[in-house]
């Protein structure tokens, strides 16, 4: 019997590695504890000085503590390489999630239970998703490249990953994970993909080669338009979306971005969904 994930308890994750996503966070969690205030949250904010490796300070039920990347992010910093430093920062999620599914993925009992949502996300109601409370899972948007005919992945601002600590899911979880940090410490050359890879198409690659019917878990592919909701550059968020995902992206992927105006200031983004 299938139940809906605003009827169980999820531990819900995001991080925010840069300030500039400092608000984008805080933003994203006001939502989740409207339309979800039961559920358990784990936020990390970095970096964080004074470590020797890239650091941020996590904030879970449990209290307060700090998480060390196993690797240097050797950024490159507001320079023509930026473009990789993104790239970087997006697979840390990888060891994030990872992280937090053995760590704190018990808070949502048993099998844990963990949804990612990107910082820049924000939730338009209670989130829906229905599945068999106790199988082993992973869940995300399912997303198809406009500018790519024919290629199409697991979209990496709304994943849900359920299962057991010992299980399947902990399995793809590991290998993603493992996967992504050999990639910050050297990018790989050749990409997994012509226009550079991030943490999705990582974890895309690691479903194709660990499928569910050899890795034994569920692939659920959601509605893309309902859970992720890319607003455009009119800023107008796309009728119908559960959830928005503002595409920080558009600020901080390039160097010639990072000065755009871009998203915009919260108050509108609330008014342009009235």
């Amino acid at each position: 019997m299938t139940k809906r994930i605003d009827d169980l308890s999820v531990v819900l994750t995001s991080f925010a590695y840069r300030e500039e996503y400092f608000p984008e966070l805080e933003g994203l969690l006001a939502t989740v504890r409207r339309h979800h205030p039961n559920w358990p949250i784990v936020a990390g904010r970095g970096p964080v000085s004074g470590f020797e490796l890239p650091t941020m300070e996590v904030e879970s039920p449990l209290g307060k503590c700090h998480r060390s990347l196993p690797v240097p992010l050797n950024l490159n910093g507001n320079v023509a390489g930026s473009v990789d430093d993104w790239r970087k920062i997006t697979k840390m999620k990888a060891w994030w999630v990872t992280e937090v599914f053995r760590e704190f993925g018990s808070l949502a009992g048993q099998p844990r239970r963990v949804l990612w949502l990107d910082a820049d996300a924000r939730l338009n109601g209670p989130l829906d998703v229905e599945l068999d409370p106790n199988a082993e899972i992973v869940a995300a948007p399912w997303w198809r490249s406009p500018k790519h005919p024919g290629y199409e992945s697991i979209a990496g601002g709304f994943m849900l990953f359920q299962g057991a600590s010992n299980g399947p899911v902990t399995d793809v979880l590991k290998k993603w994970s493992d996967m992504c940090v050999a990639h910050i410490e050297k990018m790989p050359d050749p990409p997994l993909v012509p226009w550079g890879c991030g943490e999705m198409e990582v974890l895309n690659h690691i479903l194709k080669i660990h499928p569910p019917s050899v890795g034994n878990y569920q692939l659920i592919e959601l509605d893309a338009r309902k859970y992720l909701g890319c607003v455009e550059d009119d800023g107008i968020p796309r009728p119908g979306a559960l959830v928005d995902q503002w595409m920080m992206g558009k600020k901080m992927k390039n160097p010639h971005t990072r000065d755009r105006q871009w998203p915009p200031p919260e108050h509108e983004r609330r008014s342009s969904r009235a």
